[in-house]
């Protein structure tokens, strides 16, 4: 556990999702507030990530304690330090105790825009609802039902992802009886098979030192579903997104490039 600074509260405010509790270890030296100077927010008006600032007199009347910090709520105000039109306003309960300092955020104007990824957005078209489910889900804190999500996500997309590597595979020249296996679980087949069989297919370059991403992904989401705290889900959640999209994407774009680089040769 680590022990509450300036940075960690900055952390806290820019990246946690509503209603999630971060514990953090009391400081040596007691704090009057919870007070920071500046956050990194997306400024809708500079159209771009600028610095907001606290910019409230911190003199008499301002509601800043000078005594320890306490159990209770603090409230934060920012504003974009370029433009000075935007404004964050944040709320905090902190919980108090002689050896930690828990933190949830339990309000935020204006509410945070969900993630986008364009990549995902584009493979996962057909299952947009479930996707938008996920992201909205990671964004308010909800770990256990954004990997159930991810997860419904994958079962429905496992054939198109086995398309890409069928594709990746044909081109390469690479083992025919994995075209094969591929044209076979397009059937009927349990979700382990499938699973099992694009492991095998995944070409060398996504598997670093041996470790298969698909499998492990859809282990980890299952896993998370029936074992993991939301909180465990959230700490995994950005990595099980990165895994995906790179996924994704590196199988997308190989083939993209290969069917561009192909015309090219053909006009020469």
């Amino acid at each position: 556990m680590e022990e509450l600074s300036d940075r960690l509260i900055k952390e806290f405010l820019e990246q946690t999702p509503l209603y999630v509790i971060k514990t953090f270890k009391r400081p040596r030296v007691n704090r009057s507030s919870l007070h920071i100077n500046e956050i990194e927010e997306h400024c809708p008006y500079c159209k771009q990530s600028r610095p907001f600032q606290d910019m409230r007199s911190r003199g008499a009347g301002s509601g800043f304690a000078v005594e320890a910090l306490k159990t209770g709520i603090s409230a934060f105000e920012f504003n974009c330090a370029s433009c000075r039109k935007s404004t964050i306003s944040i709320r905090v309960e902190q919980i108090v105790t002689d050896e930690s300092i828990a933190l949830m955020k339990f309000g935020e104007l204006p509410r945070k825009a969900l993630e986008r990824d364009p990549v995902l957005q584009k493979f996962f078209l057909e299952d947009s609802d479930n996707f938008e489910k996920a992201t909205a889900c990671l964004a308010n804190g909800y770990g256990i039902a954004a990997f159930a999500y991810f997860r419904r996500i994958i079962e429905n997309n496992i054939i198109k992802l086995l398309d890409l590597i069928r594709v990746d595979i044909q081109a390469s020249e690479s083992e025919s009886g994995l075209l094969e296996a591929i044209a076979e679980l397009k059937k009927e087949s349990p979700m382990s098979e499938k699973i099992k069989i694009a492991n095998k297919a995944i070409p060398t370059y996504l598997v670093p030192d041996g470790l298969n991403p698909l499998g492990r992904l859809y282990q980890v989401l299952s896993e998370g579903v029936h074992t993991f705290s939301d909180e465990e889900c959230l700490a995994r959640s950005s990595h099980v997104r990165e895994c995906i999209r790179f996924l994704v994407g590196e199988l997308a774009t190989r083939a993209e490039h290969r069917k561009r680089f192909k015309s090219m040769i053909g006009k020469l």
